[in-house]
Formats: structure tokens, C-alpha cells, sequence
């Protein structure tokens, strides 16, 4: 989905699959610089990105993209034969010249580096403030639970909790987690909340593994705080339990709602 100064811009296709692009409906949104956001759904958006951005320049006009979510952020590394597509998509964002490039809460260092003129908003902590007043955590009995090293790593910096980090065994085959230990000063009493904080959500088995192991350490109350969040957390076990109470986080990815989903919008009321 592309939108232009909070204005969704509408797209047909041809019948032979190409994509049209309204060029008026452009013209009449368009100012002298614009506010363009790419919520990425699947790859035509990036062409239909390309064909909004060449049109605008047409019209000598500048602008700014808002990446809700930067595509391929899991792809920020070569492992054996792997692609380095973060790479590729990153160049194909650079080639394109925004005046500015922002991006929200990237999985990784990698991303921004391979960015020009790019700025990054942490949204993570922000929504784990509005969690942490909502659910009256305490912060001398309560606990930050980060779901492993590099979450600790990337979060725990900016939070001064009690925490506990999950400790991971995967098995390298399937790449499913075998073991999970949890470190940390663990808790010597019952009924403490505890807060899972992370960066990207799929269907949630790992965060399911968290809370279950908090639940045997004693927690009352479980939370999970994620800024990106995609669809198939409707097909996982977080939505259908009653294990995680409640999850706080964007519409970056997400499209569809849920009495246990707290939504912090970062597209201007526009979806």
C-alpha cells in the first residue's frame, strides 16, 4: 500500500497484469514536498513505489518516504548459499532518491547502514510505555522479558527493569527451538506481570515458549509489546489462549483486529 500525504493512492491493473497508476489522483494530492508511506504487503509495492516516486519527480516535486516495515529485514546477513536481499531491496530504495528515508524499528542495525539519508524510529519502547501504564506495572516487583541475547542487546539498553532473557536451543535442521532456558535473577515469589518485548511477531511459537516458562516462574500476567506484527498471528496459539493477555503494537504489517490487540497507528488514521 502506498499513500501520499495520508492519501491512500489507488492502483489498477491491466489485463495483462501491469499496473496502472492514476496519475490525476496524484497531481491533485501532490505538494511541493510530500509525505509518501510504504506499508509493505508483497513485492508490487515496491514497483508501484518506483512508478509513484518517478511520477512525482516528473512534476518537480520532492519527498520523503515512511517505511512502515522494510522488506526482507530478516535477510540482513549471508549465511551459506543464502541471497542478500536486504541488500538488493535497500539499493533499489537508494536508486530511487528520496529526499529523506524513514524507518520504523529496523530488526537490525543492517538495515539503516545500507540506507542513504535514513532515520530511524524506535517504536518498541514507545509502545512499551503505553504497555507499562496500562497494565500498572511495577517496576520493583514486575519484569521485562526479552525473548533472547539480541533482544536484550537492542532493548535493554534503554530500559533499567528487572528483566529475564530466553536462552535458545534450535534444532539446526528444521530451525524449530528444542530448548529454551531462561536467565536472569529470577523471581522467589508468585504473581509478578512480565512484559515480552520484541521487535517482529509471525505466528508467536517463541514468544508462546516465553510465557509458558513465565507462567511456571510464578508471572500472573503476561504482555507482549512488538512493533511489527504480521497477519499470521491470527493462525499461531497467542490469539486463541488465554496465556498472553494482551499485545501491544502497530499497523506496520498488521491489517486485521482482535479484542486482545492494542494498536498504536502510525499510518494517520489512513489504512
Amino acid at each position: 500500500m502506498i499513500l501520499i500525504n495520508n492519501n491512500k493512492i489507488n492502483f489498477t491493473t491491466f489485463p495483462n497484469g501491469e499496473t496502472c497508476v492514476d496519475g490525476k489522483q496524484i497531481k491533485n494530492i501532490a505538494t511541493n514536498i510530500n509525505n509518501v508511506i510504504l506499508k509493505y504487503n508483497d513485492d508490487s509495492d515496491l514497483i508501484k513505489l518506483m512508478f509513484v516516486k518517478k511520477y512525482l519527480d516528473s512534476l518537480n516535486k520532492k519527498s520523503i518516504l515512511s517505511i512502515t516495515y522494510f522488506p526482507y529485514s530478516r535477510m540482513d546477513r549471508i549465511e551459506g548459499d543464502s541471497v542478500f536481499t536486504l541488500k538488493y531491496v535497500s539499493n533499489f530504495i537508494n536508486s530511487l532518491q528520496f529526499d529523506k528515508v524513514i524507518i520504523y524499528e529496523p530488526h537490525s542495525d543492517v538495515t539503516s547502514a545500507l540506507l542513504n539519508n535514513c532515520i530511524v524510529k524506535h517504536m518498541s519502547v514507545k509502545l512499551l510505555r503505553h504497555a507499562i501504564m496500562d497494565v500498572n506495572f511495577d517496576k520493583d516487583i514486575d519484569y521485562i522479558y526479552y525473548p533472547d541475547a539480541s533482544a536484550a542487546k537492542h532493548f535493554g539498553k534503554d530500559l533499567i527493569f528487572k528483566s529475564l532473557t530466553g536462552l535458545k536451543q534450535r534444532d539446526f535442521v528444521t530451525g524449530r527451538i528444542k530448548k529454551l532456558d531462561i536467565a536472569g535473577e529470577l523471581p522467589t515469589y508468585k504473581g509478578f506481570k512480565a512484559i515480552m518485548i520484541d521487535d517482529l511477531c509471525s505466528r508467536g511459537g517463541t514468544f508462546m515458549l516465553g510465557a509458558n516458562k513465565l507462567k511456571e516462574l510464578g508471572a500472573s500476567n503476561i504482555y507482549l509489546v512488538i512493533t511489527h506484527c504480521e497477519n499470521s498471528i491470527f493462525e499461531g496459539d497467542i490469539l486463541n489462549t488465554d496465556i498472553i493477555n494482551k499485545v501491544y503494537t502497530t499497523n506496520s504489517i498488521l491489517d486485521k483486529t482482535n479484542k486482545k490487540i492494542k494498536i498504536l497507528d502510525i499510518l494517520g488514521g489512513n489504512k
